[in-house]
């Protein structure tokens, strides 16, 4: 018989600054410092108070997840730890922080959107093949690392799934719950793409859209009943509402990730990572909202030129102008078949659509 000597070895962690999400009861996230190996990482700590278990093992439910399932767009795990109150894991701590924070700064361009989306989807597809489903995806949930790889983290909620492909599973954050998980505890593959679906049009319109649309949802409804009713109608998010530089071709995979039929949902991952492959259409615009000037802008560079594309509030109208500067002279042209005054912002940015597409 082999014996067994249990090792309960001192873990002495420095914690820095708590990141992530402040709304989170049962677990704390923490940018740290291993004060053994002097090495900066993040630790995080749940609570066994919280966690419905009856075993120890249990515990580290999370831990095991991410241990087991290997990936370069999965965050790897350093080490697990317990005391008598709270579970600890350590990952590795990347500068950059997470999507979220990326998206609190600044827009995306395509080519970068398309390129963090194919990242932590592939990630979520290792594990949908290795039977799981992740069930909280969202922007503070996929980490850009030091390479600028996005990686899928946070494994709290994931579960495996049964014969049948279905996870009993209840808890869920509000703003990325599909229509289904209104319905029914019963997760499948179907909620992870659905909250997918949402965080590319969080990528594709930035944070401050999403959280306002969001707002005006709640603000809107007298009742559970009524928010719930106005989710199973796709009214949350607006399906039509995409800022100008998305191409056509992401727009319409997006909404058929966050189609509230399943049957017209995507079925798997595989076939949203294929798709998101075939875009080159308007992919290097970057557009910065100016709101000293009321301004919104549009910016393409190349070898050659720098060409932007600006609309301003003037008098009750909606000027777009555009300009382009040739590197070669400095010299800047005034683009004057492209400008137009428009009576609302809605009207001028259909207009700067077809602009960024003619000069692609």
């Amino acid at each position: 018989m082999i014996k067994i000597n249990h090792v309960k070895p001192h873990l002495s962690l420095d914690k820095w600054k708590r990141i992530g999400d402040v709304e989170g009861k049962n677990s704390e996230v923490w940018i740290a410092r291993d004060t053994q190996l002097e090495q900066v990482l993040i630790l995080k700590k749940i609570t066994k108070e919280s966690l419905d278990r009856q075993s120890v093992e249990d515990y580290f439910a999370e831990a095991k997840v991410l241990n087991t399932s290997k990936h370069p767009h999965i965050m790897p795990i350093y080490y697990s730890a317990e005391d008598d109150e709270n579970v600890y894991i350590t990952m590795p701590y990347y500068a950059k922080g997470s999507l979220n924070s990326l998206l609190n700064e600044r827009f995306l361009t395509t080519r970068e959107l398309i390129r963090y989306s194919l990242d932590f989807l592939s990630g979520l597809l290792f594990i949908h093949i290795k039977g799981l489903v992740h069930l909280d995806i969202k922007p503070t949930n996929v980490i850009i690392d030091d390479t600028n790889k996005a990686l899928l983290t946070d494994f709290g909620l994931s579960m495996y799934l049964d014969a049948n492909g279905f996870a009993n599973q209840g808890i869920q954050y509000v703003a990325h719950r599909s229509p289904q998980a209104y319905v029914t505890t019963s997760k499948t593959v179907q909620d992870d793409i659905y909250q997918a679906g949402l965080t590319l049009y969080r990528m594709c319109n930035g944070n401050s859209d999403f959280e306002n649309q969001f707002e005006l949802l709640k603000s809107s409804c007298n009742s559970n009943e009524e928010f719930i009713k106005k989710i199973h109608k796709g009214e949350f998010p607006n399906r039509k509402s995409y800022l100008p530089q998305i191409p056509a071709k992401l727009r319409r995979i997006i909404n058929k990730m966050l189609h509230t039929d399943i049957d017209k949902r995507y079925e798997d991952v595989l076939s949203i990572l294929n798709d998101l492959s075939k875009i080159d259409e308007t992919m290097d615009w970057r557009y910065d909202i100016i709101e000293e000037e009321r301004a919104f802008e549009w910016t393409l560079e190349n070898d050659s030129s720098i060409i932007t594309v600006r609309v301003e509030e003037n008098q009750g109208k909606y000027l777009t102008s555009v300009k382009k500067c040739v590197k070669s002279s400095e010299n800047t042209q005034n683009q004057p078949r492209y400008s137009m005054a428009n009576d609302t912002l809605l009207e001028a940015f259909a207009h700067v659509e077809t602009v960024l597409s003619q000069y692609s």
